[in-house]
């Protein structure tokens, strides 16, 4: 159950309605969301249990303020979404996000289709499809890290998403080569 703490705020009317809709797209799956909402953000999760995965998905939004002595300084907002998933298969291993450093280390088939910063490294051998599924989930989901290490995979989205039945699906699509 989110708790709102209920103010009088434009910021919060419009951080309740998001979560709202979060929270009534994941009670179509069955899924009952915890966590928070203010005027100043939201931090809420839904966990999912699946064919011996736990898949848990966290909407983030926070603020933070810098010391201005002098001169004003705006709060720093970020919001965003986590996903981690366990019990994947421990011998896997890949490394998605942005790096222009790292992109130098992709194969020129990886360069030629994933955009401009992202690099993909992995240790096992994979197929065409898998890659060019892997680079339309980054480019579609807005994702900008994915990290499959010891049979867990956590994936950032740097942006506000409304969609979390779409992002659930895709990753589940990604991760079955990986699934026990």
């Amino acid at each position: 159950m989110i708790q709102y703490e209920t103010t009088n705020s434009s910021f919060f009317v419009a951080n309740k309605k998001y979560c709202e809709t979060i929270e009534s797209k994941l009670r179509t799956i069955n899924l009952d969301c915890s966590g928070f909402c203010n005027c100043y953000g939201y931090d809420i999760e839904a966990t999912l249990k699946r064919n011996n995965l736990t898949t848990k998905i966290r909407y983030i939004k926070s603020q933070s303020t810098q010391n201005g002595v002098v001169i004003p300084v705006d709060a720093i907002e970020y919001a965003g979404i986590e996903v981690t998933v366990k019990g994947l298969n421990k011998k896997f291993s890949l490394s998605v996000g942005k790096s222009s450093f790292r992109r130098f280390f992709c194969t020129n088939k990886i360069k030629e289709r994933i955009p401009k910063p992202y690099f993909i490294n992995y240790n096992y051998p994979t197929d065409s499809v898998f890659v060019y599924n892997l680079i339309e989930t980054l480019i579609d989901n807005n994702i900008s890290k994915i990290k499959l290490s010891n049979g867990t995979l956590i994936c950032k989205i740097n942006v506000p998403t409304d969609d979390p039945l779409k992002i659930l699906s895709d990753i589940e699509k990604i991760i079955k080569k990986w699934a026990l």
